[in-house]
C-alpha cells in the first residue's frame, strides 16, 4: 500500500511530473500544448497523465486536462513547499549571521530579498549596499549594533543634513566612536532637528533599518565586527517585524539630547 512518501517521491523523482503539474495549475491543457511547455515527449506526456488520473489528480475534458480539487491541493502545497526550500537554500550559508534568535523572526519574511553578502574582494558590499539605500528614502528608522565601515557614516551624514528624517539607536560605544572620530559631523547632526539618537546597552548584533519602500536586515561577524550580510525587502510581512523590533527596542532606550558625552533617559 502506498504511502504519502511514495507519492512525494513520485512526484520528485521526475522534473517532467512537476512541469507537468504546473503547466495545470496555471490552465487547462492538451497535450499538445503540455509537450511545448515541458519538453517532454508525447509518450512521457501519455504516462504521466496516466499516473495522475490514477491519483485523481487530473480529470479530462474532450482533448484537455485539468486539474482536480485534489490535484490543485497537491499543486499549491507541493510548489509552496519548493518555494520554502529555495529561501533555505539561499539563507542556509548565511543564516547564523540573521536575526534568527530574534522574537518573531523568520525565513519566510526574505524570500523575495535581495541579499548581499561580504566577501574577500569586496568586505564593504552589504554596507555599501545599506548606503545606497539612504540615497532612496526620506525617512530611516532602526538599531544598529556596531556601524562599521568608515565612510558609512559619512553617507549617513550627509543624507540627515540633507534632510532625511532619522531615529536610530546605537550602542553607547559605537555613539562615542563617532563623537571622536567625526566630531564637527556628530555635533552637527545631533543638533539637527531631524535626527534622534537613542543609547541601548544590549543591542543584538545585527542593524534592522526600516526604510520608505524596504527593510533592510543585517548581520555582524561577532569576531571582526564587520558586517557579514545585508538582506532588503519590501515585504509586509519583514516591514511589520521591524517596526515592532525596533519599537521595542526604543522603549528600552534612553535619548541623548544635545551633548554626545551626556545621555537623557527621557523616553
Amino acid at each position: 500500500m502506498e504511502s504519502t512518501l511514495d507519492d512525494i517521491k513520485f512526484l520528485v523523482d521526475s522534473s517532467n511530473r512537476v512541469d507537468v503539474l504546473v503547466a495545470l495549475r496555471e490552465e487547462a491543457c492538451d497535450r499538445d500544448e503540455l509537450q511545448a511547455t515541458t519538453g517532454a515527449s508525447a509518450p512521457t506526456v501519455g504516462r504521466i497523465l496516466g499516473d495522475f488520473e490514477k491519483r485523481g489528480w487530473v480529470e479530462r475534458d474532450g482533448q484537455e486536462y485539468e486539474l482536480t480539487k485534489p490535484g490543485g491541493f497537491v499543486a499549491e502545497h507541493f510548489l509552496s513547499f519548493a518555494d520554502r526550500m529555495s529561501t533555505e537554500r539561499r539563507l542556509r550559508d548565511i543564516w547564523h549571521w540573521l536575526p534568527g534568535d530574534l522574537n518573531g523572526f523568520t525565513l519566510e519574511m526574505l524570500s523575495e530579498a535581495n541579499i548581499t553578502v561580504g566577501e574577500p574582494g569586496n568586505p564593504y558590499g552589504p554596507a555599501n549596499r545599506c548606503a545606497s539605500l539612504y540615497r532612496m528614502t526620506e525617512q530611516l528608522r532602526g538599531f544598529d549594533a556596531a556601524l562599521t565601515a568608515p565612510h558609512h557614516f559619512e553617507e549617513l551624514y550627509e543624507q540627515i543634513v540633507d534632510g532625511m528624517d532619522t531615529e536610530i539607536i546605537f550602542p553607547p560605544d559605537v555613539s562615542e566612536t563617532i563623537a571622536s572620530t567625526y566630531p564637527r559631523e556628530a555635533a552637527e547632526v545631533l543638533e539637527s532637528d531631524s535626527f534622534t539618537l537613542w543609547l541601548h546597552d544590549d543591542l543584538p548584533l545585527h542593524r534592522v533599518l526600516i526604510y520608505d519602500d524596504r527593510v533592510g536586515i543585517g548581520g555582524y561577524d561577532s569576531e571582526s565586527g564587520v558586517l557579514q550580510v545585508y538582506a532588503d525587502t519590501d515585504t509586509p510581512e519583514a516591514r511589520e517585524w521591524a517596526e515592532s523590533t525596533f519599537e521595542s527596542y526604543r522603549q528600552e532606550a534612553r535619548r541623548l539630547m544635545s551633548d554626545l558625552s551626556q545621555s537623557n533617559s527621557d523616553r
